[in-house]
């Protein structure tokens, strides 16, 4: 009869521990499920404000070179060791606006230029989401494997309406990649971006 006792109790103790060890478990993907939820949402956070101060800085600007100017330096002083290409299609000819911080990419400009085409600003736009160097590759951005082995390289669309309006692309050496909160970033000013360069545009023909 003790002897029953016993087993009986040592089942309950074996059984309890299970149960603990499965809440202790649920209770960590928990945790882990709160803490993932919280950075992602203060990443959010983060990316509006980065897109609210970039607005605010080009409050009273009425040219696209302007506005141009205002991007490139925008991106150069707030995201470390960035250079920043504008390009803007007004019509079939891209106009590009580099702006760069880092001399050991002084060369890229003049490497890259050729293939930031009205072509690939159309193809950026139309896949409304940031864009890497292998997709751009993809898209006929041939820059080749001795440059592209220099840079981490990241372009948006700037479109509006249907109409490609340009693309901002942003570089810097691939010893410090661009990381997907960084491109997240860039993205978050394109769709205001976009509305401002469609009207700074339209008053620009008008005139």
């Amino acid at each position: 009869m003790k002897e029953e006792r016993n087993i009986r109790l040592r089942q309950l103790v074996r059984k309890l521990s299970q149960v603990r060890k499965s809440q202790k478990k649920q209770i960590d993907i928990l945790c882990n499920d709160i803490l993932s939820a919280h950075s992602d949402f203060i990443s959010h956070l983060k990316s509006f404000q980065f897109a609210a101060d970039f607005y605010e800085s080009i409050l009273g600007i009425t040219t696209s070179d302007h506005l141009a100017k205002a991007v490139g330096e925008y991106f150069t002083n707030n995201l470390d060791d960035t250079n920043a290409a504008v390009v803007l299609l007004n019509g079939t000819q891209p106009q590009i606006h580099f702006y760069s911080t880092d001399a050991a990419l002084e060369d890229i400009p003049s490497l890259i230029s050729p293939y930031l085409s009205a072509r690939l600003i159309q193809l950026v736009c139309q896949t409304s989401k940031i864009c890497t160097a292998d997709q751009l590759c993809e898209m006929g951005f041939f820059a080749g494997p001795a440059v592209l082995k220099k840079l981490s390289l990241a372009a948006v669309g700037l479109n509006r309406a249907g109409s490609a309006l340009g693309m901002l692309v942003v570089y810097r050496s691939s010893e410090q990649p661009l990381s997907t909160y960084e491109m997240t970033r860039i993205g978050s000013i394109a769709p205001g971006l976009s509305i401002a360069l469609k009207n700074m545009q339209t008053s620009e023909t008008a005139v």
